[in-house]
């Protein structure tokens, strides 16, 4: 009896470990859809400031663009699958999504924008010990992306 009562228990938990609360209405999972909700609002604010920083270039609009993408196929799947169908979006991020891979183009752009954010980084700064621990991580990342993956021509 305490086996088939163990089995229910880990029948009822989810893929993320945490066991529904089942509401009085309608019978749902209100954590499942907490969290659903969770998800789908990190990736609007993801999304947000991906396309701010499209026309105001302060940050990088793809990484945030590609947070937003994998916040919305944890909560809102429909919303993942428009990104990536978007006319001038979603060629580059369905390109890293199915292949991680970035154009070359993409990799130029990228690191042209993290070397001047070093160059304005290190004006602002000065020759502080904070410096060189931020132009080490930007090296690290402009690494990161000269070494991945070019897309082959078709």
């Amino acid at each position: 009896m305490a086996s088939a009562s163990l089995s229910t228990q880990q029948a009822d938990r989810r893929p993320h470990g945490i066991r529904p609360v089942v509401a009085r209405m309608g019978g749902r999972d209100w954590g499942e859809r907490a969290l659903q909700q969770t998800w789908r609002s990190l990736g609007a604010i993801f999304f947000g400031i991906g396309v701010i920083n499209a026309f105001l270039p302060v940050m990088p609009t793809t990484v945030f663009l590609l947070l937003g993408l994998w916040a919305y196929g944890k909560g809102d799947p429909r919303m993942r699958n428009r990104l990536l169908a978007h006319p001038r979006f979603g060629p580059t991020l369905r390109l890293w999504v199915e292949r991680r891979q970035i154009s070359r183009k993409g990799k130029l752009a990228a690191i042209g924008g993290i070397a001047s954010g070093a160059a304005i980084t290190a004006v602002m700064l000065g020759p502080r010990p904070l410096l060189w621990g931020v132009l080490g991580g930007l090296a690290a990342l402009s690494l990161y992306l000269a070494t991945r993956a070019e897309p082959t021509a078709a």
